[in-house]
């Protein structure tokens, strides 16, 4: 078996969790997928994976071989696909699965231009605000925040989101004007019933940092709907800038504490099984998303 196989079988180890896995996959033994795995490892003389009962962890040595065998697959793809425009034509159902703000308010406004690149591409989005199961939903791409923990799984990082804090004009006439965080612990405040961590409000004001948690009497799992609720004038919400933007243009939403700066380190990626990104489809997908998203 050449080195270039030996990657591929590798990848497919990492991406199904255990060798019994990849070799039913790649339609081999176990017994041959662990000797290729092996005699890979003999010849690095490292240790690639750590073999915990019937499942198995990438070593250090193992995270670091992932990387270079991810960039080696995805170059020799690039080569193929720059000689063969059948292996290059974009086609095919493509499944994303991310929240509904982001298929509503950033992915939707795209899809006529990625659409008119390519006519033969068919998509469907799967909501959540959790990172679904690839492999059980069928998966292609996700948008989420966070690099993923999953070994089967790349990220690339497509942006970071900017949280704004808002409230109705309404609400705002009833209840005030929070001057400083502290504030928002006597006020009505929307919070997220998952992702728990995004209830930690973190404001920056002449390089002091000062955290409130959110504990409101109104929550919800979707974004859009703590939006309808703030539009309500039900409390205040702090939500992506892509997503209230345009109801504080017009007035529809006050931003709040404009002198204290939102800190978050929530970076959003987009995300694909190893292997997966091969098929031209996944491909032309992550590639229109970073260069939609690099400015």
């Amino acid at each position: 078996m050449d080195k270039y196989a030996e990657l591929e079988v590798f990848l497919c180890v990492v991406q199904e969790g255990n060798f019994s896995a990849a070799a039913r996959k790649l339609l081999r033994s176990p017994s041959a997928i662990s000797k290729i795995m092996a005699r890979l490892e003999a010849r690095l003389a490292v240790r690639l994976f750590d073999r915990i009962g019937g499942t198995i962890r990438l070593t250090h040595e193992g995270q670091i071989f992932l990387g270079h065998a991810q960039a080696v697959t995805e170059a020799m793809a690039s080569a193929e696909h720059a000689v063969n425009p059948e292996a290059s034509h974009v086609s095919g159902l493509l499944r994303v699965h991310t929240s509904l703000t982001v298929a509503k308010y950033q992915l939707a406004p795209m899809l006529p231009a990625l659409l008119a690149q390519h006519p033969a591409l068919h998509i469907e989005f799967v909501i959540g605000t959790e990172r679904g199961n690839f492999i059980k939903k069928d998966i292609d791409v996700a948008i989420h925040s966070g690099n993923p923990t999953e070994l089967s799984l790349v990220g690339k990082q497509l942006y970071i989101r900017r949280w704004i804090v808002a409230a109705s004009p309404d609400y705002v006439a009833a209840h005030g004007v929070p001057l400083v965080p502290q504030d928002l612990l006597s006020h009505r405040c929307l919070n997220f019933t998952v992702r728990h961590h995004w209830n930690i409000w973190t404001f920056s004001k002449n390089g002091v940092a000062e955290t409130i948690n959110i504990d409101g009497s109104l929550g919800a799992d979707q974004g859009e709907l703590l939006r309808t609720l703030a539009l309500e004038g039900l409390g205040i919400v702090r939500l992506a800038e892509f997503h209230i933007g345009a109801d504080i243009a017009a007035g529809r939403l006050l931003r709040l504490l404009p002198d204290y700066e939102a800190v978050t380190d929530d970076v959003m990626y987009v995300l694909y099984p190893h292997g997966r990104a091969l098929a031209p489809r996944v491909r032309a997908f992550i590639s229109f998303l970073e260069e939609q998203f690099k400015h």
